[in-house]
């Protein structure tokens, strides 16, 4: 039901941009707040509930100006809907901060902001995208799905985080099993899988080493390969330039030798999205110590 409204919702401000350019008035049946901002609301719910500063409005988002959409919420993936506001006081006078606090639970409404102040002030942009023409107006059509507080919010992240974490485990131990990998991990939880042996001393901390490398996620896919790029990484061992795992695994390595480094989350990005790597992910990489450059043994 919900998901109609606002597809209904979002039709209706479809039909608002395509006729406002008709419209002889910039402000057709829109009412004006004392700070200039103009509103018209779709649908009143009943409900009592308003975000209020610090909370969170949980909302359904469609932007644009009366000639195209530049924003619609419903096409950001599940786990980013509905979008979560960080309410916080007006940027400027009659922004769409103000518009929201307007509006309870429920309840679904079109904004009119000069695109102006939209990009300069509430988007921080300095310089104005092309198209955007500042002597014409930003509709926002809004639905209040909810309001949170910092603490559900919070204890929401927190329960996420923990699946997420469970969920790793899990697919770890399966990986390894399906691959027949019983090598047992070192006490930080690294699994280093010797290939080729390679030659000479390990590398220390301070040294230079070039890799070679290919990294994936457990169910395979590629995130990351030098090889590709046709140049090994460099970085100063030990000195907190790569991941505690690399750092690890790699000083397990002789000149020349290969090995496929597990890297669990607690030795590798942790609870951070890194853009194909999600949050809680254990990686895995193929690499090869190319080179070390020893670092310089200091004067006595």
């Amino acid at each position: 039901m919900r998901k109609f409204l606002f597809i209904a919702f979002a039709g209706i401000l479809a039909g608002f941009f395509m006729t406002s350019c008709n419209q002889s008035s910039s402000h057709p049946g829109f009412k004006k707040t004392s700070t200039g901002l103009y509103y018209k609301f779709y649908h009143k719910s009943g409900d009592t509930t308003q975000p209020k500063i610090a909370e969170f409005a949980m909302v359904e988002m469609v932007y644009g100006t009366p000639d195209s959409v530049l924003f619609d919420s419903r096409k950001l993936p599940a786990s980013k809907r509905p979008m979560k506001i960080p309410m916080i006081r007006s940027i400027y006078k009659g922004d769409i901060y103000e518009g929201i606090e307007m509006m309870h639970v429920g309840d679904s409404a079109v904004f009119q902001c000069n695109a102006d102040s939209v990009f300069k002030k509430l988007f921080r942009m300095r310089k104005l995208p092309a198209f955007v023409d500042t002597t014409k107006d930003v509709y926002f059509a809004i639905k209040l799905v909810g309001v949170k507080t910092p603490q559900q919010m919070q204890a929401e992240e927190s329960a996420r985080l923990m699946k997420l974490q469970n969920t790793e485990s899990k697919e770890r131990v399966a990986y390894l099993k399906k691959n027949n990998i019983t090598v047992k991990p070192t006490k930080d939880g690294l699994y280093f899988i010797p290939e080729k042996p390679g030659k000479g001393r390990h590398p220390k901390i301070g040294d230079r080493v070039s890799v070679h490398y290919t990294g994936y996620l457990l169910n395979g896919k590629k995130f990351d390969s030098s090889r590709d790029r046709g140049k090994p990484f460099e970085f100063t061992l030990g000195k907190h330039q790569v991941i505690p795992g690399w750092d690890e695994g790699i000083a397990m390595l002789r000149k020349g030798g290969t090995a496929k480094l597990i890297v669990p989350s607690s030795l590798g990005y942790g609870t951070r999205n890194m853009g194909p790597i999600p949050p809680f992910s254990t990686l895995v990489f193929d690499v090869e110590l190319v080179n070390i450059q020893h670092a310089a043994k200091p004067k006595k």
